[in-house]
């Protein structure tokens, strides 16, 4: 009895350890891992390839901005252009001046005809003044309130003086940027001088347009730019156009010039516009080699 109560106890023993045995096997085969696929990335090799792109993407967008932000190259600003302002003074209609043999048959008279030359001798100047870009232009008509004689500079060539008289216009053009004045005014000037066995006698053109000149059957025909011309330095007192260079526009000469081609009327109380059309020609052409010589001048300055 004893004996197979001693063997059945050790037989349970045997099963009891059979059991554990089986047991453990199973937990040990559950917790091994398998074994990672080649083709997949591990975790660390993802993590450096974001990295690389990140840092690819960055490189990128560096080059992106750098060339977004590039400032563009400023254009050269041009100084601003110098002011000359221009003043015509003239009436509207020609003037005939008549000296003939005797003071009896002298006369004056005007033409209603409207050459309109303060705006002619204004473009005149204008377009040779703007030749040169550096210059521009200025009609200071507008500005010039007194209708008299219109004088900054006392003098001539650089010993001139300022005109106390014009100093607060003067100074109200150079506060607008206008430091030279070109002056143009009608006046009377020397025709014609004659001498003889007593001397000589001037006589005197009225205003622009028509002089002639009748003595013992002899007749002469002149155009008559009757005006004073004067180009003057708001900002120190020089009146250019006294100065040698421009020493010829200022003879009375120069300004009436004997007009071979002209035909006189049978009757100048009829003279047509056409007939005087040379008369206002050779005024015009006067004041464009003016306008030229004070081109250049400015130019040279």
């Amino acid at each position: 009895m004893k004996f197979v109560t001693k063997f059945t106890v050790l037989l349970a023993v045997l099963m009891l350890a059979a059991g554990c045995v089986t047991q453990r096997g199973m937990d040990s085969g559950e917790s091994v891992p398998s074994q990672p696929n080649s083709e997949e990335a591990t975790p660390t090799e993802s993590t450096e390839q974001e990295d690389v792109v990140q840092d690819g993407d960055s490189v990128n967008d560096g080059t992106t901005k750098g060339e977004s932000t590039k400032e563009p190259v400023s254009k050269p600003v041009a100084p601003p252009k110098q002011k000359v302002g221009v003043w015509v003074s003239a009436k509207k209609f020609p003037t005939h001046t008549h000296i003939g043999t005797t003071k009896f048959n002298n006369f004056t008279k005007e033409y209603n005809y409207d050459w309109q030359l303060n705006n002619t001798l204004y473009s005149t100047f204008k377009k040779a003044i703007e030749q040169n870009s550096r210059f521009t232009a200025v009609d200071i008509s507008s500005l010039v309130d007194d209708e008299g004689a219109l004088d900054f500079v006392m003098g001539e060539g650089n010993n001139g003086s300022f005109n106390d008289k014009q100093n607060t216009l003067r100074k109200s053009l150079l506060d607008k940027g206008i430091a030279t004045v070109i002056i143009v005014e009608e006046a009377p000037t020397v025709a014609i001088t004659e001498c003889g066995t007593y001397g000589c006698s001037e006589h005197q053109s009225k205003g622009f347009g028509l002089f002639t000149r009748s003595f013992l059957g002899t007749d002469h025909y002149i155009a008559s730019a009757s005006f004073n011309v004067s180009i003057e330095r708001l900002d120190k007192p020089v009146d250019i156009l006294t100065l040698p260079v421009f020493t010829e526009f200022q003879d009375d000469a120069l300004k009436n010039e004997r007009v071979e081609d002209f035909t006189p009327p049978d009757n100048f109380d009829e003279i047509t516009e056409q007939e005087l059309a040379p008369i206002k020609n050779t005024i015009v052409n006067y004041f464009d080699r003016l306008a030229t010589a004070v081109g250049k001048y400015l130019s040279g300055q």
